[in-house]
């Protein structure tokens, strides 16, 4: 199935910030959730319809697909993708409806990687291109359950690999990305437990790290998003559950946590990475940037923020709350 979609309409202001102009690009309808931006011109998104849409030309017509089949009618989360043929996916639910799949030609057909069962529930994933990988999960009988490859093609389960036990109902979370490798190190984040904490590792370390944070723990609370910087320099994003919380950021950096300013959102930050020195976060209730780690904070959208993917230093993709896709510039 192919639609072909022009985009007919540009949004010239973005609240504050008149630098950050974003154009408001129109795909075939759906609920869509997820973004991956290989480059301003090569787009993934995936949605709640078990869609994924991809462009070559920065919108102007878009390959629609259906990973899973039209009546498996699965929650896509998270993609990544190499150029606009090879792409992974990742869906989450409860047992089948937790899959990662892959696509070699632009999603005219996918290959299924992993299928979940029982009570295994995926959350979110992070992997090296023809390299290692990892999909993390919910705690599985008090053990950490990971989906881990070596080279991408063969996906296993994994009980392994932690510096620690998981803490009871410890869990990733479904909203942000809690699962990222860049600057050649793997950072990943959980909540649900006692004590929010992230496990990392570089990229030819065989186990994880893991460490406790500051940031609120407890049911539906704790990391949200990771974003490594280097191997001992992280961002942390998240809160406590419940719209009258207050947004969580911390940064980990000469293994000591530092609690940023955090952007003017009601309720955790469920979204957030880098682009060079400039941090976008935020949540369903806006979007922000920050090029001085914090300190101060630009709107981006008042139209919040589902889902984040940065190619470069200058510009990024994003979808706000109206499932709506966006082109931001870092660079006007």
């Amino acid at each position: 199935m192919k639609a072909r979609m022009r985009n007919i309409l540009f949004v010239l202001g973005c609240l504050a910030l008149p630098s950050a102009a974003a154009e408001n690009f129109g795909l075939p309808e759906g609920h869509w959730s997820a973004v991956y931006a290989v480059n301003k011109d090569i787009v993934w998104v995936g949605n709640y319809e078990g869609q994924v849409a991809v462009t070559s030309n920065g919108g102007e017509s878009w390959d629609v697909s259906t990973p899973g089949g039209r009546t498996a009618n699965l929650v896509i989360r998270q993609l990544k993708a190499f150029d606009d043929r090879h792409a992974f996916v990742l869906s989450t639910g409860r047992g089948e409806r937790s899959r990662l799949l892959l696509t070699r030609n632009g999603g005219f057909s996918w290959r299924q990687m992993y299928r979940g069962n029982g009570d295994e529930e995926l959350r979110c994933f992070a992997l090296i291109p023809d390299g290692e990988g990892f999909v993390l999960g919910d705690t599985l009988d008090d053990n950490w359950h990971v989906i881990r490859s070596s080279n991408g093609s063969n996906w296993l389960a994994s009980r392994s690999g932690f510096s620690e036990r998981p803490l009871p109902s410890e869990a990733a979370s479904s909203e942000g990305q809690c699962a990222v490798f860049a600057n050649n190190t793997f950072v990943m984040g959980t909540l649900g437990g006692t004590t929010a904490r992230i496990m990392h590792k570089g990229r030819t370390s065989l186990r994880f790290q893991v460490l406790d944070t500051p940031l609120s723990a407890g049911p539906d609370s704790g990391v949200h998003a990771v974003f490594p910087i280097s191997q001992r320099d992280f961002l942390i994003a998240g809160g406590a559950a419940g719209d009258e919380a207050q947004p969580e950021l911390f940064r980990f950096f000469q293994d000591e946590f530092t609690q940023l300013s955090a952007p003017p959102v009601q309720g955790a930050l469920t979204q957030m990475t880098a682009a060079g020195s400039t941090i976008l976060a935020g949540n369903a209730s806006g979007f922000y940037r920050s090029e001085d780690f914090g300190d101060q904070w630009q709107s981006v959208s008042s139209a919040g923020v589902v889902s984040i993917s940065c190619f470069d230093e200058s510009f990024c993709w994003y979808l706000d709350d109206n499932r709506q896709l966006n082109l931001l510039s870092l660079e006007e």
